[in-house]
């Protein structure tokens, strides 16, 4: 990625889509038996992270590159060459989501900047997402992408596996096949363990960073009782499927929550504070 393309690149800030998606019984039950002891209790109505699956890229399967993404995401042109990752972002969840809500989803680009990495020039992109129902903002969301040129991840690192404390968690192919599947996501490092690690170095399946965040969103939730937050996370390392990992939290209104393999050894950090019920809400 030359500071060239870039500069061309910047012409597609302020883009904007709008999309248009219902909150179904089928999906949340779906969702439910996928995640199933990971999500936050009946109290909390529909488990934080399942708009995630809403709104997914309908990409006919021959607009899909080698890795399985689409080669064009929705709002941005074709960038070959380069490997995406969902890097982290911020979410603000106003109120819940209820069975049968007609949500609209208003998409931007807000920023495209380059960084320099270890791995190289690093393209970020930022998009923004207002969610409503009825008229009202329910979710309100920031996405960071990162672009980066194709190179071989840093090897499984050695050590003591499984984190001390917290709620123990491992992901198994079914579970990263069917967490694949409820986010019409393709890449092909989630769920084809050949191509993760002929074409892309990586040691095993790779554990999906939306996936870990929803396990910390709903770890959160459950202490709280509802899922009213604001959420930030940020994918720090890899996460193989059969590593035996923790879901740690500290605090209870507000504070810091992560996925760690062992202590210091963290693949997703998060930091969240509570909001307020609505004025004549519990």
């Amino acid at each position: 990625m030359t500071s060239l393309d870039v500069d061309m690149l910047q012409q597609y800030v302020g883009a904007e889509e709008t999309r248009t998606d219902t909150v179904r019984e089928t999906a949340v039950e779906q969702f439910r038996c996928t995640l199933e002891d990971y999500l936050a209790d009946e109290t909390v109505g529909v488990p934080p992270g399942f708009h995630w699956t809403l709104f997914p890229p309908l990409v006919p399967t021959s607009e899909l590159g080698e890795d399985g993404h689409p080669r064009k995401l929705g709002l941005l042109p074709e960038l070959p060459r380069l490997s995406r990752m969902w890097a982290g972002g911020e979410i603000t969840f106003h109120t819940g989501l209820g069975i049968g809500d007609t949500l609209v989803r208003r998409s931007r680009v807000s920023a495209i900047k380059e960084k320099s990495g270890a791995s190289g020039q690093l393209l970020f992109v930022t998009l923004s997402h207002d969610i409503t129902s009825g008229g009202q903002t329910v979710i309100s969301e920031t996405q960071t992408l990162v672009y980066r040129p194709a190179s071989r991840p840093a090897p499984r690192p050695d050590g003591p596996a499984g984190g001390a404390g917290g709620t123990p968690f491992s992901a198994d192919s079914r579970l990263l096949f069917r967490y694949s599947a409820l986010t019409f996501n393709t890449h092909r490092i989630h769920y084809d363990r050949d191509y993760a690690t002929r074409e892309e170095g990586y040691p095993e399946l790779v554990v999906h960073g939306p996936l870990q965040a929803t396990l910390l969103m709903n770890l959160i939730a459950s202490g709280l009782g509802h899922a009213r937050m604001t959420f930030s996370y940020r994918g720090t390392a890899p996460l193989y499927a059969g590593e035996r990992a923790s879901l740690c939290r500290e605090g209870k209104t507000e504070g810091q929550a992560m996925v760690q393999r062992a202590p210091g050894d963290i693949t997703m950090k998060a930091s969240f504070c509570a909001r307020q019920a609505p004025s004549g809400l519990a």
